[in-house]
């Protein structure tokens, strides 16, 4: 089997291709070792820079995973589900179980298990994070910062900026997890989150974002900004999400009534 020189496509891009549809088609199942590069290269008639290129195209849309030592395999676990619209639905928080948070009960809903590690600092509010809070650039903020993890792999990293003024003295500002979550804290509060305000965007992720995630070369990732809205109208926090590209469909239910 040859590529086709007259295709307009780089050759590395219809391999890719011919070895995606394998993939999406079952020839090559979850779990299977992939051929190597020198069976690829000799198979479709082509250098092994070529079979290259083409695995790191798989490899970035997370279709494909390397182990050292051992070779690629196809991806055996399906893309994590990040359920945004029930991230904030106040009826789906009071019917849950409220000694687990929602990411927990996501991602053991999902088979995996989850676990996150905390940080909490009080910092200026920089040009971005005062627009969305509607405070002064430079106004101290508290942020709580995670990576969330299921089973051992780094999932997501969610970075969270309150007004000081409102949880101060809260549970939010201790870095142990907040089972009820920290809706609900807010709500206590006397902050009732009423409506939220999301910014999707992707890009190509910072060196300590790529660091913390453990990803490979040229993975983007999506960056979803939430800005939550409490029942006076007043912003009361800044959720930056960050989800690696080839770890998640971001999944959204909308009421058409």
């Amino acid at each position: 089997m040859t590529l086709n020189p007259a295709d307009s496509r780089p050759l590395y891009h219809q391999l890719a291709s011919l070895l995606r549809e394998q993939i999406q088609t079952g020839e090559l199942a979850p779990g299977d070792r992939f051929p190597t590069e020198g069976d690829l290269s000799e198979k479709y008639a082509t250098s092994r820079n070529t079979v290259r290129l083409a695995l790191d195209v798989l490899r970035n849309e997370g279709l494909i995973t390397s182990q050292r030592g051992r070779g690629s395999f196809v991806r055996a676990d399906p893309p994590m589900r990040y359920y945004a619209s029930l991230t904030g639905s106040r009826k789906k928080r009071l019917e849950a179980d409220r000694r687990r948070d929602t990411f927990s009960q996501q991602i053991e809903a999902q088979g995996k298990t989850p676990h996150q590690m905390s940080s909490v600092e009080t910092l200026p509010a920089t040009a971005e994070v005062a627009a969305h809070l509607g405070l002064e650039p430079g106004t101290l903020v508290a942020v709580r910062r995670r990576i969330m993890y299921a089973d051992d792999q780094p999932l997501q990293l969610g970075d969270s900026y309150y007004p000081l003024d409102i949880v101060q003295g809260s549970k939010i500002m201790s870095p142990e997890d907040v089972v009820e979550g920290t809706d609900q804290v807010l709500e206590d509060l006397g902050h009732t989150p009423t409506r939220y305000e999301d910014e999707i965007t992707w890009r190509m992720p910072s060196v300590e974002e790529a660091t913390k995630l453990h990803l490979g070369p040229a993975t983007p990732v999506g960056r979803l900004l939430r800005t939550s809205i409490d029942q006076h109208d007043r912003p009361i926090e800044l959720y930056q999400v960050i989800l690696p590209g080839d770890r998640h469909v971001l999944l959204y239910e909308v009421d058409a009534q």
